[in-house]
């Protein structure tokens, strides 16, 4: 539940008149909560370490660097801050990405004022602040991550390979668990790119998450 009385909010949006119609959606749906806003990332930046906020709105396309950077900096501190993306990217990626980083929420900026304030306001009832768009994308993914693991084509020791590398292990470490060699390892990695077809290990994570193999947050 957000502090509703002397709580502050955080509105994170490049373009102005955006900026101000998403402070008047938070003003609406959290009278009592105070708003500042920053129109790129090296404010937010600025803020997030002067300043505590309950809840913050953020764009992920900002002039100086990706929101995502900003998301993972606000679930980092002791002080929790309820975090929902506003943006135009309406793709698996994007949302995947973003819950993985720390957000609880995610919004379409092209939707109804009223709409958007709805979804701040379930906050205050534990009803994740999810566009139908975004929430009919989990349930997809959800529904759907079985029939996209098999047509991932992936054999079971890459799976487990994936797992791994997935959640952070180095090759090394990922060798040692299964008691194969580094050497082996990198072979199934190289394999696991071109099935998959991404080219880093922050890809690797986001179609790990995906096809189901490892958790989104």
């Amino acid at each position: 539940m957000l502090p509703l009385e002397n709580g502050q909010a955080l509105i994170v949006e490049d373009n102005p008149e955006t900026r101000e119609w998403l402070i008047s959606c938070v003003q609406t749906a959290f009278p009592a909560l105070r708003i500042q806003s920053a129109a790129d990332l090296a404010t937010a930046l600025t803020l997030i370490g002067r300043d505590d906020f309950d809840l913050a709105l953020v764009d992920l396309g900002l002039p100086d660097g990706s929101g995502m950077g900003l998301i993972r900096a606000l679930n980092a501190k002791d002080y929790p801050c309820y975090i929902v993306v506003a943006t135009i990217y309406d793709d698996d990626r994007n949302l995947f990405s973003a819950l993985k980083a720390g957000a609880k929420g995610y919004v379409l900026k092209d939707q109804y004022r009223d709409r958007i304030v709805s979804y701040l306001q379930g906050i205050k009832k534990n009803r994740p602040a999810l566009s139908a768009a975004s929430s009919q994308r989990l349930i997809d993914h959800f529904n759907n991550k079985g029939d996209a693991l098999e047509k991932s084509n992936l054999t079971r020791r890459e799976i487990d390979v994936v797992c791994l590398i997935g959640k952070g292990y180095s090759v090394d470490q990922a060798a040692d668990m299964l008691k194969l060699s580094p050497d082996t390892i990198k072979g199934y990695v190289k394999n696991i790119y071109a099935k998959l077809q991404v080219t880093n290990r922050s890809e690797v994570t986001l179609e790990a998450i995906r096809l189901g193999i490892i958790d989104s947050v």
